[in-house]
């Protein structure tokens, strides 16, 4: 019924380029809700669920940690899929779901458009228009944001949604969609972290800050952790946004700019031997912008491989991180500590 892995290998080495209060949240217990329908039927985790949206059916997948207590608020995770990978095929390769069942927290995988007989690049394969990127979503201008606003609000009606806890992460232009989200939906999301992928859409109008993290690997061959060589498959427009020209660092640089935050240069420096850690901590609202760095790392920065027996070539690709650490774990600990409420009840 989904793409085949081959399919998602040939489409993803093109997938290089791509307002709220927060604050750093001491304690993260879920808050008592005592409207709370105890009686709340949990959707089948492997059915669509689906809303008609400017013209197009715009379908996501819903899971429910299990022992989930509906009387109480939980947090929920809205992860993004990348270019030509389903939803079903995103929970799979990166196994969230086990990460939802230790933390509680709901997770939501919408689903990105495939148009059929489009006659556009990369037509019939589920992509997100992340700004610069990518495939029909991209050529045909959807409104993936508008899409995503009204089902983040939908969702947080619907069930029992801790609205100060939403949080957005994806893979690739999945990642590039989660920083768009971030820029035009700051009033709805906590914070951000993802992987493999850069901020592509600069229209920043009606952003207030919000924590930003992204995860790169130092050998991706798709989105480039430094300068990236693959600008010629893009519009002209992508030759203007300096992170997709010029990778990790002025990812960081151009988020740390959007938060105000203090000095030129990070304030926080971890080295280690798989990974390091670059970050600003002193920013505006209260948040932080970081940048991880997998020093083995290729695109796919999750733990399990997403794919088996492809070219040599493409192996950095495919393979993940052999459980050397815990990519959700990692960007849970840190979208965790921020909650909406928290600069609410100061101010």
């Amino acid at each position: 019924m989904r793409r085949t892995c081959s399919i998602l290998l040939t489409v993803i080495l093109f997938s290089s380029t791509l307002a709220g209060c927060t604050g750093v949240r001491e304690d993260v217990e879920q808050a008592s809700d005592e409207e709370a329908n105890t009686d709340l039927v949990i959707p089948d985790s492997d059915t669509y669920q689906c809303f008609e949206f400017e013209g197009w059916e715009r379908c996501w997948l819903t899971y429910f940690p299990e022992n989930i207590n509906l009387s109480v608020k939980s947090p929920i995770i809205f992860e993004l899929h990348g270019w030509a990978a389903s939803s079903f095929e995103m929970r799979n390769y990166t196994s969230i779901t086990s990460l939802a069942d230790q933390v509680g927290a709901i997770v939501v995988h919408p689903e990105g458009l495939a148009i059929p007989n489009s006659g556009a690049f990369g037509e019939n394969q589920e992509s997100w228009n992340a700004g610069v990127c990518c495939g029909d979503a991209k050529a045909q201008e959807i409104n993936d944001a508008g899409f995503l606003i009204e089902l983040v609000e939908n969702i947080t009606t619907m069930y029992p949604v801790d609205e100060n806890r939403v949080y957005f992460t994806g893979w690739s232009n999945g990642c590039q969609m989660s920083q768009r989200m971030a820029l035009e939906a700051s009033h709805l999301i906590a914070a951000v972290a993802c992987t493999s992928g850069y901020l592509g859409f600069t229209d920043n109008s009606a952003y207030s800050p919000i924590p930003v993290m992204e995860m790169h690997g130092f050998l991706d061959e798709i989105a480039q952790y430094s300068n990236s060589g693959r600008l010629t498959l893009f519009e002209e427009d992508a030759r203007t946004i300096e992170a997709v020209q010029n990778g990790a660092h002025e990812n960081l640089y151009d988020w740390a700019n959007y938060n105000d935050c203090e000095g030129f240069l990070p304030d926080s420096n971890q080295p280690g031997a798989v990974y390091s850690i670059q970050s600003f901590t002193s920013c505006e609202n209260g948040t932080e912008v970081v940048l991880l760095t997998s020093h083995g790392g290729g695109h796919n920065l999750y733990v399990n491989d997403i794919c088996d027996g492809v070219p040599y070539d493409f192996i950095w690709t495919c393979a993940g991180n052999q459980g050397l650490y815990d990519t959700h774990q990692i960007m849970w600990d840190f979208m965790s500590r921020f909650s909406k409420e928290v600069n609410e009840v100061e101010a």
